[in-house]
């Protein structure tokens, strides 16, 4: 997508992140900061990667505080200055270096896609090849559906909503407006409720309840969200999981949290806000962890967590205790052995003072 370089001042300016700009040129993309050339938008921030804005000098460049003005200095021939050069490449790219989710090899809605009579499609949508849409959903503007995905009864979906292929949504779900559901996800499958009885027979508790998703959330492939036993499981907005993230019945997550691969939440618990749960972490069910707080990798959360800060570990501990219990377990071997040496000596002073 050719584009100027007058335009990325357009978009960016509703978020406050260009402090300055010099120079004008028409452009033919963004390209990677190693490879960017004649002709090409390249976001740069880091020191490591300025030999290549010298040597390939892109057209343009988008740089913080700290290089603008070594890049006004190469001569580029547009310069442009960004309070967060990580929010502006996203922004930037969203705009004029995403895929065309509109343009569909299949039209606007495949022959073989199964739509009930009562479910109406918007013009601006897309649905792909071997889509089931169950009775009474209500599909928003700029939806996109893509192959083999099916979506059951009482289904909304909210508009510029995106759903990738092999995705399946249970009946009832709510889906707000700019959600991202990655391939293979399962939304609002049955939660995991059982019953045993004297002979550890196991009972099914129907789950009739439902997923809410708000607005803005990313759900990654092959993530598994289940319905709530009775009420909602609920999603709040901004939240944004990595692939192979599974949430348990009734628990809620809080806006702008982070999710990364292979987490799994039990029933019940919440999630506040901004929290970060890194890769295989765990959490127990019926807990409540607190705003702001992050959680490393393969953590164990097995009890309310009322103090945001940095945890880690099993038993989870702040990231300082955990970083000395860590350094003394490294120890722990040459401890013992030393140990061992000063009890051998212990046992020859005594056997040593009772012959004396």
């Amino acid at each position: 997508m050719k584009f100027h370089s007058n335009d990325i001042q357009n978009v960016l300016k509703p978020y406050n992140l260009i402090s300055e700009i010099k120079g004008s040129a028409a452009l033919n993309k963004i390209a990677p900061v190693e490879e960017g050339g004649e002709g090409d938008l390249v976001f740069f921030d880091k020191k490591d990667f300025l030999p290549y804005i010298e040597k390939n000098r892109p057209t343009a460049v988008v740089t913080s505080s700290e290089f603008f003005p070594k890049i006004v200095s190469l001569g580029i021939r547009v310069c442009i200055l960004s309070k967060n050069v990580g929010v502006a490449h996203a922004i930037v790219k969203q705009k004029f270096g995403d895929w065309n989710w509109y343009e569909s090899e299949w039209g606007r809605i495949h022959p073989s896609a199964i739509i009930h009579e009562s479910t109406k499609i918007p013009n601006s949508c897309v649905i792909g090849p071997n889509v089931v849409i169950g009775q009474n959903c209500k599909i928003g503007e700029k939806v996109v559906i893509q192959a083999n995905t099916v979506i059951e009864e009482g289904v909304t979906i909210g508009e510029e909503t995106k759903i990738l292929s092999q995705v399946f949504i249970a009946r009832n779900t709510e889906i707000g407006s700019r959600v991202w559901i990655s391939y293979g996800a399962v939304i609002g499958g049955e939660g995991f409720g059982f019953a045993p009885d004297e002979n550890k027979v196991y009972h099914r508790i129907p789950q009739t309840g439902k997923v809410v998703i708000e607005d803005d959330v990313r759900v990654g492939s092959n993530c598994t969200i289940d319905r709530a036993a009775y009420k909602e499981t609920r999603i709040k907005k901004g939240t944004k999981f990595d692939n192979l993230v599974h949430v348990a019945h009734n628990v809620q997550i809080g806006e702008n949290s982070i999710l990364i691969a292979q987490v799994g939440i039990a029933g019940s618990t919440k999630i506040g806000n901004r929290v970060i749960l890194s890769g295989q972490v765990g959490v127990l069910d019926h807990l409540n962890v607190c705003d702001d707080s992050v959680f490393l990798v393969r953590a164990g959360i097995t009890q309310d967590v009322t103090k945001p800060g940095v945890y880690s570990g099993l038993p989870l501990l702040p990231i300082q205790d955990y970083m000395k219990l860590s350094a003394t377990l490294k120890k722990l071997v040459d401890m013992r052995n030393e140990i061992k040496e000063l009890q051998k000596q212990m046992q020859e002073l005594v056997s040593n003072q009772k012959k004396d």
